[in-house]
């Protein structure tokens, strides 16, 4: 008895050890950023999507499609004075891929507001997100 209920959490030691960062990198999976698959694109900001976790969405128009821009979470853009306005023209430098609902997304890495030439990093110079360590 004693012998199994140390097999057991010798056992659940080790798969924790191995699993706990498969798990952890699966919640953060829109942090992931592919410099291979960057590309910038124009557009018009059609509509502002704020989510109760994850990121602010932006829906731009782009070739006449919307085009979903995943941007950073909602407390950063707060605590850096960062707004999004519906109808904003915008050129934006991101990681594009096809997320599991058959959808184009783009990681926006940098988005320029054309109108007054202004633009926000939302990743430093090795694409990791600015607010990693903010909280």
């Amino acid at each position: 008895m004693k012998k199994t209920l140390i097999y057991s959490i010798t056992f659940i030691s080790l798969l924790l050890f191995f699993f706990i960062p498969v798990i952890a990198k699966a919640v953060d999976d829109f942090e992931g950023y592919d410099e291979n698959t960057e590309i910038i694109i124009k557009g018009s900001v059609n509509e502002v999507v704020l989510t109760r976790r994850g990121p602010v969405i932006l829906i731009v128009d782009y070739k006449n499609k919307p085009l979903r821009v995943l941007t950073a979470p909602r407390w950063y853009l707060i605590r850096n004075n960062i707004e999004f306005q519906g109808g904003a023209e915008v050129e934006i430098t991101g990681s594009k891929f096809y997320g599991k609902d058959g959808n184009f997304y783009l990681v926006a890495r940098k988005i320029k507001f054309l109108k007054d030439n202004r633009v926000i990093e939302l990743r430093d110079p090795l694409c990791r997100p600015m607010w990693k360590g903010m909280r």
